[in-house]
């Protein structure tokens, strides 16, 4: 429910752009998307707050959304390394040390120092390569990001950033303070969590509102921050509730996301397809290949929802997916193509999907797979469906 007077439009506009860019910097080009969120700044909020339980901070060229996930990625692939996790929150806090521009070699020399005061940390060590590799990774993320903005022009800091890699070059930052402190959306601190899991810890009053109001979250969380919730995965308390609230429930999220809530007897799922950093199925080699994949995995003989396919099946499919592939492109993910690269490639993005999860040497088939039987590209020539692979496709 919007608050009245509210311009419908406007306000689906600011939800959909804060669930795809929840940090919105005025310096980093979003402006305008910040002019939108200050216009509903008061429904955004309560509505973010009710539906999701997540908070929204605006100032003037700022806005943060404090998501917390559900569920965690499933994937490794999905994640950045241990390392360039732990040096993304050792940056940031050096960063409150510096002043308003820094260098890189600045950077490293506060990351080791503070690494190497913390019993248990990684350490940085500026004599490895792949320590600076690392690194200059984590700042690109952080340009990203907004909170820090090269001084040169970014094919230039770039070259600077790769010197520095491989041992000789620097390079000049402005830094954004206030989107630095806002970046790290955890309600428990990195340092203090101990384990990845307690990272999203939210204590939960013991009323039943409290517990009604935290069954909802979890419910819409999942449905807006992940390709599907599977009922399986939820506690039955949580599933009872959503059948008994679910006509409101999808009310909710598909006149504020301009989505749609498909229900199934296994799950539901958010469909839109542009609410989604995965962006599948594209015209492009590897979406491809796991598309022509999932349609071969939901024809497997004898494959209902949340069955396994052994890895000497997967061999078969990747073989007969791959002949497909190389009708339009020799190349996927920058690789040759090959069985064992399709298999690999095509497993992570159905993975991504939670359309089939690891299970052996094979996969367990999830229900949503089913979505993707038949599809429109089986039914025509590749070359059609397809333009040979760039490398900006890769």
């Amino acid at each position: 429910m919007t608050a009245p007077g509210t311009d419908e439009d406007e306000f689906r506009r600011g939800v959909r752009t804060l669930l795809m860019r929840p940090l919105l910097v005025g310096t980093a080009g979003d402006g305008p998307a910040i002019t939108l969120v200050h216009r509903h700044e008061s429904a955004l909020r309560e509505w973010f707050d009710r539906n999701l339980g997540w908070r929204l901070i605006v100032n003037r060229d700022i806005v943060r959304l404090f998501k917390v996930p559900e569920h965690w990625p499933v994937s490794p692939a999905d994640v950045p390394s241990q390392a360039r996790c732990v040096l993304y929150c050792l940056v940031l806090a050096v960063l409150e040390d510096c002043g308003e521009q820094t260098v890189i070699s600045e950077l490293a020399e506060k990351v080791a120092l503070l690494a190497a005061t913390r019993e248990g940390t990684l350490r940085y060590d500026a004599d490895r390569f792949r320590s600076r590799q690392d690194l200059v990774a984590v700042l690109r993320m952080l340009i990203e990001q907004g909170v820090l903005s090269p001084t040169r022009e970014s094919s230039a800091t770039e070259r600077d950033e790769d010197s520095f890699v491989h041992g000789d070059g620097n390079a000049l930052y402005d830094v954004n303070h206030r989107a630095a402190a806002l970046v790290l959306s955890s309600p428990v601190a990195p340092s203090r969590a101990g384990t990845p899991d307690r990272l999203t810890i939210q204590p939960v009053p013991d009323t039943p509102e409290a517990r009604n109001r935290r069954r909802r979250h979890m419910i819409e969380r999942y449905l807006v921050d992940t390709p599907a919730m599977y009922f399986a995965e939820l506690p039955d308390d949580v599933v009872d509730y959503f059948q008994a609230q679910r006509f409101q429930l999808r009310k909710q999220l598909e006149l504020a996301t301009g989505g749609v809530v498909e229900v199934r007897e296994e799950g539901a799922a958010l469909i839109d397809d542009e609410l989604t950093d995965l962006g599948f199925p594209r015209e492009r080699t590897a979406p491809f290949a796991a598309l022509a994949f999932a349609d071969a995995l939901a024809r497997e003989p004898g494959v209902p929802a949340s069955s396994h396919v052994p890895g000497h099946r997967l061999d078969t499919i990747a073989e007969d997916v791959t002949e497909r592939v190389l009708a339009v492109s020799k190349s996927i993910g920058g690789r040759p193509v090959s069985t064992a690269t399709v298999r690999t490639t095509a497993l992570e993005i159905l993975t991504m999907l939670r359309l089939v999860e690891p299970d052996g040497d094979g996969v367990t088939v999830l229900p949503l797979l089913g979505r993707y039987r038949n599809p429109a590209v089986s039914t025509v020539r590749p070359e059609a469906a397809m333009r040979e692979e760039t490398d900006d496709d890769r």
